[in-house]
């Protein structure tokens, strides 16, 4: 047992008494900034905006530490994060979009914002709700980017009406010019539009958040925008967002996005999980989306580049897909992936894609997945590697799939243990090849397997037109193949063809002229079997 030893008095006459030694609190309640101590009632109907920013004022002058929410509801316009500060909203407690819109401050309004801030940070298990609202009406005019779409849907029949926006207009958050961010376990829901914006940041951490818009009607509800950023990682994260999930974009000349990584999130988009673009006015370079998980989205990922910037040093790998096709109005068509190089308009400075990799990917499909680059300018170095394709049938009247992979306009492009398998229960009338690959410089077509799209369809598993300087090896027609390998177009030559298994194929190649068979070299490439001899 310890006994308590009275204090000598000339300790306590120095000293003073044990509760003057008590009354200083704790430096972590000193640091604490409860938003009920600056008027927050914690009900959804009392606007929160001025207790919050009082609270984070005080939190900023005094050096730094935490704001803090406690369980209750708190209905609020901007709220300006400032140096040092966190934001803490604890399990229990919700965060609402005011729909007073005298309470929503800047140019960009936002329901949290940052402007040149250092170490800030929002946090806890709370919840933040955008509280967006939308109408179903006709049509307003149609999307540039998807015209081709547009078209096919009216002339399938389909309702042409489309869900815009109504009420509040601001963003969750925008965060600009700011340095060491930290969004960690919050959830964020319903935004009217972009969840999170993030600018000219450096060392961004996204880690465990939760994002969600409705995925039929949440327009322009991106989860995450990391724009003109550098340094930034995202991670154990899921985002069920109806635009794009996660979003990489430049645009403004000059600021780059570098240095990003994507991992161990589970996402869902009815636009695209995984986007670069399109807004690309600087480079985009040094990306690596990964270990991550894929479902019912209307495009897996996708490179589109349209002002000028290039998009380099870029990783997809290790992960699952599963799509589905969404409304007219998105973009998107099942699709694994889509890279594209084009100009935003004719006057439209040019830019690059180059050195991609797509690497360990199970992918369920609905579309055909393209790398297209620009009349005047091919993408370069494109890797796909250890990729199954598995072509499912289209979940919507209007028909778009057609191969199952196609690139055209690339030089250096590498195909290795690629294989695609097309759905037999359940087939549509326009699927065609499983390869399409034109205007291509530098092939490596490297263990591929696979057969056209209709087992009983005439269109050759693979089509090559004009390529130049190729080896197709080791690959292996899949059962049910008609013509394994067509060659077209003039400008085809220097293949060569070795250790290729078409035993399967009913017939091994095709020519569209008679001059192109003497562009291919053949080597150790297995023949089809000839037929018996009374037939």
């Amino acid at each position: 047992m310890i006994r308590s030893t009275p204090l000598p008095i000339a300790f306590i006459a120095l000293f003073g008494s044990i509760p003057q030694l008590q009354s200083q609190p704790p430096a972590a309640e000193r640091s604490t900034f409860d938003v009920r101590q600056y008027g927050a009632t914690g009900n959804k109907a009392d606007s929160a905006t001025a207790a919050i920013q009082q609270a984070v004022d005080a939190c900023f002058k005094a050096g730094g530490g935490m704001v803090y929410l406690p369980p209750g509801a708190y209905t609020s316009g901007t709220i300006e994060l400032k140096d040092n500060v966190t934001l803490r909203l604890e399990a229990g407690a919700t965060l609402f979009l005011t729909a007073n819109t005298q309470e929503l401050r800047g140019r960009n309004r936002a329901l949290i914002y940052a402007e040149g801030a250092k170490n800030i940070a929002v946090t806890g298990k709370g919840t933040i709700d955008g509280q967006a609202t939308y109408a179903l009406l006709p049509s307003r005019g149609d999307d540039p980017e998807i015209l081709r779409e547009i078209a096919a849907a009216r002339s399938a029949g389909a309702d042409m009406r489309r869900y815009y926006r109504t009420g509040s207009q601001a963003y969750m958050f925008i965060i600009n010019k700011s340095t060491n961010v930290l969004l960690q376990d919050i959830s964020v829901i319903n935004s009217p539009l972009w969840t999170m914006r993030i600018s000219e940041c450096d060392r961004v951490f996204v880690r465990g958040v939760y994002i969600y818009s409705d995925l039929e009607k949440g327009v322009n509800a991106d989860g995450i925008d990391i724009v003109s950023s550098r340094n930034v990682t995202i991670s154990d994260s899921i985002i069920t967002t109806a635009d794009d999930a996660i979003v990489l974009k430049s645009p403004v000349r000059d600021k780059p996005v570098e240095n990003v990584t994507v991992t161990n999130c589970v996402l869902t988009s009815s636009s695209t999980a995984m986007m670069i673009g399109t807004e690309t006015y600087a480079d985009v370079r040094h990306v690596i989306f990964s270990n991550s998980v894929i479902r019912n989205s209307n495009k897996a990922f996708g490179i589109n580049v349209q002002d000028g910037g290039t998009v380099s040093d870029v990783i997809f790998s290790n992960i699952t897909v599963d799509t589905s096709r969404r409304a007219w109005n998105w973009w998107g068509s099942a699709e694994t992936f889509k890279f594209v190089l084009k100009k935003r308009t004719p006057q439209s400075k040019l830019g690059a894609i180059r050195d991609i990799v797509v690497d360990n990917v199970i992918s369920h499909a609905r579309g055909t997945s393209t790398i297209t680059g620009h009349a005047e300018s091919p993408l370069e170095n494109i890797t796909v590697s250890n990729v199954q394709i598995f072509m499912d049938e289209e979940n919507a009247p209007d028909k778009r799939a057609t191969d199952a992979i196609v690139a055209d306009g690339v030089n250096g492009l590498k195909l290795r243990n690629v294989s695609v398998k097309w759905a037999e229960g359940k087939t549509e009338p326009m699927w065609q090849s499983a390869l399409r690959l034109r205007n291509v410089t530098d092939l490596e077509l490297i263990n591929f397997a696979g057969r056209q799209g209709l087992k009983t369809g005439k269109d050759p598993a693979v089509v090559v037109e004009n390529v130049i300087d190729g080896v197709i090896r080791d690959s292996r027609a899949s059962a049910g193949t008609g013509t394994f390998l067509e060659f077209r177009g003039a400008k085809t030559k220097d293949l060569r063809l070795q250790n290729n298994d078409l035993s399967k194929a009913a017939k091994q190649l095709a020519f569209t002229n008679g001059a192109l068979s003497r562009s291919v070299v053949l080597q150790g490439t297995e023949p089809a079997p000839r037929p018996p001899a009374n037939q």
